[in-house]
């Protein structure tokens, strides 16, 4: 139970200026998470966005090789 309190700081940055907030969704749970500020979040939504953002890194860093041949 403990884990289910864990609590993580993350950021995600705004894609625009109307780009104020981001749904998340874990096992059924979801919550609104505001953009473009540091905001703690349960461990278990912290998991989500860092995988999500790992994963835009790296489909960005293949369409740069892709470009450059």
């Amino acid at each position: 139970m403990a884990k289910a309190l864990e609590m993580k700081t993350v950021f995600i940055p705004r894609r625009s200026k109307n780009d104020t907030e981001r749904y998340v969704a874990v096992n059924g749970e979801n919550m609104l998470i505001q953009t473009g500020r540091a905001v703690e979040v349960p461990l278990r939504f912290a998991e989500v966005i860092e995988n999500s953002q790992r994963q835009d890194s790296q489909a960005e860093a293949f369409i740069e090789a892709f470009a450059r041949g």
